[in-house]
């Protein structure tokens, strides 16, 4: 049997051990056939796989890969080759006969003379990763078994009859344990959600992996964040000499103390050989680490290409150049945004570590990674695509944050002042969490309701689904990308156009727009976000619809008010 997909359905819809409806059956991936490896970040792919499974390991539910990847492992991300594609198996291997009922494990020939057999598109799960074929019952006198159709989808109500003798075996399916620790597995169709979750993960990948490693043990980090501290300004944090707190990351890397780290960097910028940031001010706090990491993914997208409204304007006809001085430049102030900046071939790497069963019930999940021998295994695609950079105004993000309590009394002296607060508020805690800290939580919710809107009238002015548009997400730095997740080599260029053409009707409508829902009150009362305001696909938002309200943005005291 072959059929035919795209390498985005491949990634999304069929991984190890995940079921699939092909060919008129129910079908199982073994595995990717001889897959390619591709050439990443390895500190960022593990940096983000740390953030990402550090709530399963503080349950201890995570198989061990927080521990494991602590100690930077080796671990291959794989891609789909397109011409040898995955492999897959039958499973369940259950058939029912529609003439007479009966099930068996083959799909030939029915004792009853019939060949018309279904697959049961049935399976048993269990929190742990396993799943199974359920355990149906059997006639113990003639030792057959056959299913009763009936008008409901409980499977307490399916009737079990013999065959032969015509007699009630039982109602339901056999109450089946797993073998891990004797509790019950569940049972249900195989493509409900329970039983298959997926997780993905996306960082943003350099076009030279080994030079941004390098760069990266050079104190990049440090260097990356200085930069964005500084509002991003031309050229990018690479191009000039090393500044004295990228010295300071790099000794520090190496085994020496913070005292003497900062005394060398001293003595390098009296020699000349560092530069001192000007006006650098220190960034402390728990996630200070995690807002270099999102720093550096900035510097890389924006080293592969970066427009901003200036650039833009520089190069425009007289017309145009009007327009962008005064309607762009109004419409962004208006949507408290600091910049919105094109990006034409952002580099993202989405790739997938593992999967969970049951993961809707407590206790929680395991989760189960991809593994190739024991060795650790990540099934991703890379692209390089268009995409629109956001950052919002820090001045009136503070502001906002300070008025629910969450970041210091003080009032900033200036943008970069509040960036540093802003950063230094936050403690990177995991959005997945059932709790996080408030200063975190109210960072998270305008971020990404702010984005999840963006990207809803976005597309309308774009002419892209909305499922074909994703986000990611900078929270530390109050900034999201928003990029169009390409389907094969072609990018259609619906970003490119409304930020060269229409950017600031797109932010008027931002603004000014309906926002209400058409479910309220229902939706506002239910926490003011739903599929009919603000929710998206899987494929475009890996946060699962947290952390998602309109009053946030459009609420009495809400962040555009």
């Amino acid at each position: 049997m072959r059929q035919e997909r795209g390498a985005s359905q491949i990634l999304f819809g069929f991984l190890p051990q995940q079921t699939a409806d092909l060919n008129g059956g129910v079908w199982r991936v073994v595995d990717w056939v001889e897959p390619p490896t591709l050439d990443v970040d390895r500190e960022a792919v593990r940096g983000a796989l740390m953030s990402a499974v550090a709530h399963w390991a503080a349950a201890g539910a995570d198989n061990g890969l927080f521990a494991e990847l602590a100690q930077h492992p080796d671990f291959d991300v794989i891609a789909v080759d397109a011409n040898r594609g995955v492999l897959v198996e039958e499973f369940p291997r259950l058939w029912r006969c529609r003439a007479c009922g009966r099930v068996t494990r083959s799909s030939t020939k029915c004792r009853c003379g019939d060949t018309n057999a279904v697959q049961l598109p049935l399976v048993s799960y269990h929190r742990c990763g396993a799943v199974e074929e359920p355990l149906t019952p059997s006639c113990p006198i003639h030792h057959e078994i056959a299913i009763q159709r009936s008008g409901t989808t409980a499977l307490s109500e399916q009737r079990f009859f013999c065959p032969v003798c015509q007699q009630t075996v039982k109602w339901g399916f056999i109450p089946k344990k797993c073998s891990c620790d004797g509790t019950y597995m569940s049972t249900t169709v195989h493509r409900a959600a329970s039983v298959y979750t997926p997780y993905f993960a996306v960082i943003v990948n350099p076009a030279d992996p080994a030079a941004a490693a390098k760069v990266r043990g050079a104190g990049g980090g440090a260097r990356a964040l200085d930069w964005v501290l500084d509002g991003m300004p031309e050229p990018g944090p690479f191009a000039g000499q090393q500044t004295a707190a990228g010295l300071i990351e790099t000794l520090l890397k190496g085994g020496l103390s913070l005292e003497t780290a900062q005394e060398f960097a001293q003595q390098a910028v009296a020699k000349g050989e560092v530069l001192q940031a000007s006006g650098s001010t220190p960034v402390s706090g728990p996630a200070k680490g995690q807002a270099e990491e999102e720093a550096f993914s900035l510097a890389t997208a924006a080293e592969a290409g970066r427009l901003s409204l200036e650039g833009l304007t520089k190069r425009a006809t007289p017309p145009m150049k009007s327009r962008y001085e005064s309607s762009y430049r109004r419409a962004v102030t208006r949507a408290k945004l600091e910049s919105v900046d094109f990006l034409p071939s952002f580099p993202v790497l989405t790739f997938s570590y593992g999967y969970s069963r049951d993961s809707f019930r407590k206790p929680m999940s395991k989760l189960v990674p991809f593994r190739d021998r024991g060795k650790l295994r990540l099934h991703g695609a890379m692209a390089r695509t268009e995409a629109l950079l956001f950052r919002l105004d820090p001045v009136f993000v503070e502001a906002w944050m300070r008025e629910r309590g969450v970041v210091g009394s003080e009032i900033p002296a200036d943008r970069k002042a509040a960036r540093v607060s802003i950063v230094s508020s936050f403690s990177g805690a995991s959005p997945v969490e059932d709790t996080i800290p408030a200063a975190d939580e109210a960072l998270y919710r305008l971020l990404h309701s702010y984005s999840h809107r963006a990207i809803r009238r976005l597309a309308a002015f774009a002419g892209i689904e909305r499922d074909s548009l994703a986000e990611y997400l900078v929270p530390s730095h109050a900034a999201f990308i928003v990029y169009a997740a390409a389907k094969g080599d072609f990018v259609l260029g619906g970003l490119q156009a409304v930020f060269e053409t229409s950017l600031d009707r797109f932010l008027d409508d931002f603004v000014d727009g309906e926002w209400r829902c058409p479910l309220d009150p229902g939706c506002r009362s239910g926490g003011g976000a739903c599929m009919a305001c603000l929710h998206l696909g899987e494929p475009s938002c890996r946060w699962f619809n947290r952390l998602l309200d309109r009053a946030v943005l459009f609420g009495k005291s809400g962040f555009l008010r």
